[in-house]
């Protein structure tokens, strides 16, 4: 058997990896938005939040795709769902951060604390760690170890608002499931490690860096949030929101 037979840029354990990370993804918003649209009984929104979710869900179906796609060596097809996905990241971080921006608009507006109020910050900065790693995949897009790495460093620092709703359904409205639920995101970085070791291999920076930089980054925004650089990006937020609220 070849090196690259062997060698983990098509192994069933990523699909694995990356099928767990989008069926994860699936269960958190089957309880707030598929079961109720299914039903007829979600709230009215605005474009914006079916543009924010369904561009979110889309990269989800794609993740595990992506991965069959390389593990039948079918990578044309790949390469172009890749090249494809730029357009698709970009509207889910611009609808995210037009919704976090209004959110974050009204609840300093509000007399009283909401949900946004605590959170807006945290959620920020799951949007902009699935930029910079999704950027950082595809710049080693030609370097098939490193780049599938990213790609699930990105996937995991992304879906913090999935396993939300994951942890709301389960825990209830505690103080603590916003950071919890978006911390643990981090168990499917740890996870992709782990099956490094498995595999007798040592484990690539793209997973090390990847843990570090998302965990600092939402443990330091959340601890941050009351603060006055907190708020400060609280400000920025809603400015961003009153700016281009009429997007929303």
């Amino acid at each position: 058997m070849s090196p690259d037979a062997r060698s983990p840029s098509r192994p069933k354990d990523f699909l694995v990896l990356t099928a767990a990370i989008s069926a994860t993804v699936f269960i958190g918003f089957w309880f707030t938005y598929f079961e109720p649209m299914s039903k007829g009984d979600y709230p009215p929104a605005s474009p914006a939040v079916h543009v924010h979710g369904w561009t979110f869900f889309a990269w989800y179906l794609l993740l595990p795709l992506q991965a069959v796609l390389v593990n039948r060596r079918q990578l044309a097809l790949h390469r172009t769902l890749g090249t494809a996905s730029i357009t698709l990241a970009v509207l889910m971080v611009l609808t995210g951060l037009l919704v976090v921006g209004v959110q974050a608009r009204a609840a300093l507006d509000s007399p009283t604390p909401t949900f946004w109020t605590g959170t807006a910050p945290m959620i920020f900065a799951t949007l902009m760690l699935f930029a910079v790693f999704y950027f950082m995949a595809w710049r080693d897009r030609k370097q098939r170890a490193r780049h599938k790495r990213w790609i699930v460093v990105a996937s995991a620092a992304g879906m913090g608002a999935a396993m939300f709703r994951i942890f709301m359904v389960t825990f209830g409205p505690q103080d603590w499931v916003v950071p919890a639920s978006i911390l643990v995101t981090n168990l499917f970085i740890a996870a992709g490690m782990l099956v490094d070791r498995a595999r007798g291999e040592q484990v690539q920076s793209p997973y090390l860096i990847g843990l570090v930089v998302c965990a600092s980054t939402e443990f330091g925004v959340y601890i941050l949030t009351p603060t006055p650089p907190g708020q400060g990006l609280m400000h920025t937020l809603a400015w961003i929101g009153r700016s281009f609220g009429f997007l929303y």
